[in-house]
């Protein structure tokens, strides 16, 4: 069986917004979305480009790239309906002693944090 969470450190991650809302999150910090595989919390991928199929038709905005440094803890991983043994989605996985999530929905990881607690730094990446 496979270790169910890890700890990573502080990890470089992306998240893909509309310049309008790149701005406010440079000057006030993410706030959680409120709807997700792992419910509402801050969704970040390891690599820039936002792949076609992770597009939500109606929530995601682009234009913009942000880079976060973002320390993860002790990272949950779950499967690729961000469930796991004890619960489903990020908060499931902080009531359980985790900081973040990683899970694959088939199309490339994600990192999930359920606040935004967890950013070092915030820049505009694009």
């Amino acid at each position: 069986a496979s270790k169910d969470y890890t700890e990573p450190g502080v990890m470089t991650l992306y998240h893909t917004t509309s310049p309008e809302v790149a701005a406010l999150i440079l000057k006030g910090g993410f706030k959680p979305g409120s709807d997700g595989w792992c419910g509402g919390a801050i969704y970040f991928l390891d690599t820039p480009v936002l792949p076609e199929s992770k597009y939500s038709p109606t929530t995601t905005k682009d234009g913009a790239i942000l880079e976060a440094k973002v320390d993860m803890g002790r990272m949950a991983i779950m499967d690729d309906k961000c469930s796991a043994g004890y619960g489903l989605g990020v908060q499931a996985a902080v009531e359980h002693g985790f900081d973040s999530v990683s899970f694959d929905p088939g199309d490339g990881v994600e990192f999930v944090i359920a606040d935004d607690s967890r950013v070092r730094s915030i820049r505009r990446y694009q």
